[in-house]
């Protein structure tokens, strides 16, 4: 059986798919989403107060760096900004620009048809977000992503790629939020206080927009599993867990090294990945 309703999101899709022509009368409609929606799991609470703790003290020690300017609101920048900061850093994506809001286009990373390998794309889309959030957003987050579908082309070319959607999106946010908390520390090791202060910004607002949460976010009413991935994912990826199994080897191997060095580097580091394997029940990797 097909999606029959999908609510706020089918809503956007509509809209999205106007730009192509008569939307098929197949397409989901936007009325509420029907049936029962599973509420957030005890693990992933716990999973958000590890995370939120963590961003608390991203933020303190964040106070006492130096701070620079954000870069211009240009992709090419931001990405290139965000290389030294990502474990398999790659760079053979094609930037388009789309007349849509960033509001209306929510994902800006995908592989398209038609391109040669690896036929990534990155969608530069207008936002009214401040622009460091969009050198981060843009440079770690969105920058991971392109990393992955790169590393997944490399099994052979496929677009749309199987990171995009289904169970496959689920691990690229655990990948791409895995390198943000990489990215935090190393931000902090390099003394680029604003980067580290919007990073821990970050992680406190994804532990905290939880359906039920103190800061909920109506876009993750009616998708807790996606919800909970941002903050449980990456702990399994950096716990060695289940997540980091399903990770292309050159991707979690690289990662994995940069991790263990952060964390030689940095204590808190240290302390936050003992208590995530805890969490998930793992013991820590030698």
């Amino acid at each position: 059986m097909g999606v029959l309703s999908g609510g706020q999101h089918a809503a956007r899709l509509r809209l999205l798919r106007r730009f192509a022509g008569p939307v098929p009368r197949w397409y989901p409609d936007a009325r509420p989403v029907a049936g029962f929606i599973s509420r957030i799991r005890g693990i992933a609470w716990r999973a958000a107060d590890l995370v939120a703790g963590f961003g608390e003290l991203l933020l303190s020690t964040a106070t006492a760096l130096p701070r620079d300017a954000p870069c211009p609101l240009v992709s090419a920048r931001q990405l290139a900004w965000g290389v030294r900061y990502r474990p398999s850093p790659s760079d053979a994506h094609v930037t388009l620009r789309l007349p849509v809001s960033r509001r209306l286009a929510r994902r800006t990373w995908m592989c398209l048809p038609g391109l040669a390998s690896p036929g990534t794309v990155i969608a530069e889309v207008p936002s009214t977000a401040p622009p460091l959030e969009q050198q981060i957003w843009r440079g770690i987050h969105e920058g991971a992503h392109l990393d992955h579908l790169t590393s997944l082309a490399r099994r052979g070319p496929l677009a749309p790629s199987p990171g995009e959607f289904g169970a496959g999106l689920l691990i690229a946010e655990s990948y791409a939020m895995a390198v943000e908390i990489l990215a935090a520390v190393e931000c902090v090791l390099a003394g680029e206080g604003h980067a580290v202060w919007q990073l821990a910004a970050g992680l406190i607002e994804r532990a905290t927009r939880l359906p039920g949460g103190a800061h909920p976010a109506a876009e993750f009413a009616d998708l807790p599993t996606l919800a909970e991935v941002y903050l449980l994912g990456p702990i399994e990826i950096l716990a060695d867990g289940a997540a980091a199994a399903a990770l292309p080897e050159e991707l979690i191997s690289s990662l994995r090294d940069r991790w263990r060095a952060a964390c030689a580097a940095y204590p808190p580091a240290a302390a936050f990945g003992s208590a995530a394997a805890h969490l998930i029940g793992r013991s820590t990797r030698p």
